[in-house]
């Protein structure tokens, strides 16, 4: 019985552990701070979130000079040929990569100041092949050219 006694008297003075029953203290009182204060910002959280997102479903998008922005159609660009269907058939039928390769080809005849036959045709593949692009969600609708 007094090695017994011994054993308890001694488990009993013994201070292992206290540093790790400290930390546990700590830690819980920290979680328990960061839970009461989410409880306190959680609702204004929520209104200013709720507020942002009607916000932004109700703005209307604009140009850099203030005007709303049409939404994409196809074909708002003046043809230079007759064949417009016929380009928008042959080129409808490309891969996507080989789409973006053949707009970027065509590319240099967007502007339209060179005239007269091949440029009006490359001009209208180029169009044709961006509405496409648009279309297909290969590139944005928006995008410079």
């Amino acid at each position: 019985m007094r090695n017994a006694n011994s054993s308890i008297a001694r488990y009993l003075s013994s201070e292992d552990g206290a540093v790790t029953v400290d930390w546990v203290v700590l830690t819980a009182a920290l979680v328990g701070l960061g839970v009461a204060a989410m409880a306190v910002v959680s609702n204004g959280v929520e209104d200013v979130s709720t507020d942002m997102a009607t916000s932004l479903a109700s703005a209307d998008i604009t140009n850099p000079f203030g005007e709303p922005v049409a939404p994409f159609e196809r074909n708002q660009w003046t043809a230079r040929t007759g064949g417009v269907e016929a380009l928008e058939t042959w080129i409808g039928g490309f891969e996507d990569q080989q789409l973006l390769d053949h707009m970027t080809n065509q590319a240099q005849y967007a502007d339209g100041t060179q005239t007269g036959h091949p440029y009006d045709t490359y001009h209208d593949e180029f169009w044709v092949a961006r509405d496409e692009a648009v279309t297909r969600g290969l590139i944005p609708a928006d995008q410079p050219v």
